[in-house]
């Protein structure tokens, strides 16, 4: 175990077979938080996240397997199958009810966490969420695994975002670096075939959000190239949406301030009632 300052620890967490690289911050009286990151994704997505939202409770956070520095994928990566190794991780660090921050394909993964764990979720936070709506931008999701260059990544990431001068060379050269890891591409590969086979979405979660078990609300960038914001239409009036102008797919990191308020906020009701 790696203790990185006071209030922050990163390690391997063995589940079996398998190591989940985590990276816990902060304590409080609240109920600890645990985020999930989307596609091609790692922990290091959620640096400012975490410490911001790590004031008042625990924050964890974690690469799914085949994502920064976990174990390779021991299996097929369906949803399912990654809201199983979330549950695990949670159970693993003794934590017995969490709320669950997820996005993008992270967003699709919390929701299959509250259909089969619902004893686990406290509630969701969904950004930018997979699971309800068919389109994916297939443009984005192959240029993004198969980039080799600086340049290629970077065009690929301009679809992320509204703004493309927000992806940087350094963040470029950084996913190009964790795409050469060997078997990185590969697994990113295999996931896309079984989360997005045939150009589409494999998941319809709408079911999940009818009669939740617990407090869900959602934020989407209005701009959004990768997964439309039109997919948040019809979503129960239960189920609070916040659309955010002027951003795209990563609205925790092009709209960090207003992102991190409201998922506070959120919290903070939900641990009133």
């Amino acid at each position: 175990m790696i203790k990185q300052d006071v209030q922050t620890e990163t390690f391997l967490l063995r589940l079996g077979g398998q190591a989940v690289h985590v990276r816990q911050m902060g304590a409080g009286a609240g109920l600890p938080l645990v985020l999930v990151h989307g596609f091609g994704g790692s922990l290091t997505n959620w640096q400012l996240t975490q410490h911001v939202l790590a004031t008042s409770r625990r924050v964890i956070a974690f690469d799914l397997p085949g994502h920064g520095k976990s174990s390779a994928l021991a299996t097929t990566p369906t949803l399912a199958h990654f809201a199983d190794v979330a549950s695990r991780v949670l159970a693993g660090l003794g934590v017995g009810k969490a709320h669950i921050l997820g996005h993008s394909l992270g967003g699709g993964i919390a929701m299959s966490m509250l259909k089969t764990y619902p004893q686990q979720v406290a509630s969701l936070s969904l950004l930018a969420p997979a699971g309800l709506g068919r389109d994916v931008n297939m443009a984005f999701i192959t240029g993004f695994i198969e980039a080799n260059t600086v340049a290629d990544m970077s065009a690929a990431m301009a679809m992320a975002v509204y703004n493309p001068k927000l992806i940087g060379r350094k963040v470029a050269e950084f996913l190009v670096e964790a795409r050469a890891v060997p078997g990185a591409r590969e697994a990113l590969r295999t996931v896309a075939q079984t989360c997005f086979p045939h150009g589409e979405q494999a998941n319809n979660l709408r079911p999940v959000l009818q009669s939740p078990s617990c407090p869900v609300h959602i934020i989407w960038g209005q701009e959004d190239r990768v997964l439309p914001v039109t997919q948040a239409q019809g979503v129960p009036a239960h189920v609070p949406c916040r659309f955010l102008q002027g951003t795209g797919h990563l609205p925790h990191i092009e709209q960090a301030d207003v992102v991190h308020a409201a998922v506070k906020d959120f919290l903070r009701v939900c641990e009133k009632t």
